[in-house]
């Protein structure tokens, strides 16, 4: 009797022990796997940041055009290029503008993007649209908008105290603008089209801005 009560402990030992040597490789296993789906997240968390970082220091080259206008984008090194933007899409594509409402009204038909940027008044570095101070100023910019960007408050300060009739303004101000301006434009698209005998408005995108129409914006591309 004896024996078999031995044989029978002996077995419950031996079954006991697979079940937590089987518990064992299970969550050996899970962590295995919890590891690789980490270390790919990681990995894709690095990709983007290089897409990201390496968006962030594009520039346009002497044949880039504004997405929305089609007009010219000017370089860095150009007196006009201050007034030059950029916004990133979450593939990392880079979409550059010749004027900040270019910017606000190509969004409304394409979305929000997923990154934007702005140069410095004073240095011409890219600084993430949120993060720049800007200031509605008498100045000329490609398309009349008439905003400068700060990456320092108290640089926006300083340029104001110097310009006749300069204020700093929010982002909201100058969406508004913007969009005041593409629906004016829109509009008068429209009744063009209209008083021609024509629906489409295929140009509709380019914020009515036509070749023999390019002065009423302000801008001085030829």
């Amino acid at each position: 009797m004896k024996k078999w009560i031995v044989l029978l402990i002996c077995a419950l030992f031996f079954a006991l022990a697979g079940c937590n040597n089987n518990q064992a490789e299970d969550k050996q296993e899970e962590t295995k796997q919890a590891e690789e789906k980490q270390t790919e997240q990681n990995k894709e968390q690095s990709n983007e940041e290089d897409v990201f970082a390496k968006a962030a220091m594009a520039e346009p080259d002497e044949n880039t055009v504004c997405v929305f206008c089609n007009m010219k984008v000017y370089p860095k090194e150009n007196e006009l290029g201050k007034f030059t933007a950029k916004s990133v899409t979450e593939n990392g594509d880079v979409l550059f503008f010749d004027d900040i409402g270019c910017l606000f009204n190509y969004e409304r038909d394409h979305g929000e993007a997923a990154k934007k940027y702005v140069r410095d008044y004073n240095t011409f570095e890219w600084i993430e649209l949120q993060n720049a101070t800007v200031v509605k100023a008498d100045i000329k910019t490609p398309m009349n908008y008439g905003y400068a960007f700060f990456a320092k408050k108290e640089d926006a300060e300083k340029f104001v105290s110097e310009q006749p009739n300069a204020t700093i303004v929010s982002w909201e101000d100058v969406d508004q603008i913007a969009h005041e301006r593409y629906m004016k434009k829109k509009q008068m698209m429209q009744n063009k089209n209209d008083e021609q005998g024509h629906g489409h408005g295929d140009n509709m995108q380019q914020d009515g801005h036509q070749d023999g129409n390019m002065n009423n914006d302000g801008h001085s591309h030829n």
